[in-house]
């Protein structure tokens, strides 16, 4: 089964707005508190878990219309790109098959190499 996140509106509890980051280029599924459901690769997101998803289907909500999608197949709407903010997230769903724990320490070992090379740059050569 999918393994789905709730988002929280407490500081105290948004711990995954920090770990989004780890993420980007993951395809995922965000469900709005309006009832909206978006489809799209994670390109970036921020400490507010704003989030902007590219190659976005949208499924099309009862009785709603819109003339900004780029095409319209089936009661689904497709956007090249789309910005959900991040206080109107109800859900984020990741795909069955993806590995939440090994993503994120993915992720960090990015970083901390990226780190790591930046320090080795700025330090002086011994005499």
């Amino acid at each position: 089964p999918p393994q789905a996140i709730m988002a929280s509106s407490k500081p105290a509890d948004a711990n995954l707005a920090p770990l989004l980051r780890y993420f980007v280029g993951i395809d995922l599924i965000v469900e709005t508190k309006h009832g909206r459901s978006f489809k799209g690769a994670l390109i970036s997101a921020d400490q507010y878990m704003n989030l902007v998803l590219k190659r976005v289907d949208k499924n099309k909500q009862q009785g709603a219309t819109t003339t900004t999608a780029t095409a319209i197949t089936d009661g689904q709407e497709v956007f090249d790109w789309v910005h959900i903010r991040g206080p109107t997230i109800r859900y984020i769903v990741f795909g069955a098959n993806i590995d939440l724990a090994g993503v994120i320490k993915a992720g960090k070992d990015r970083e901390r190499a990226a780190s790591d090379k930046y320090r080795r740059g700025i330090r002086k050569a011994p005499k």
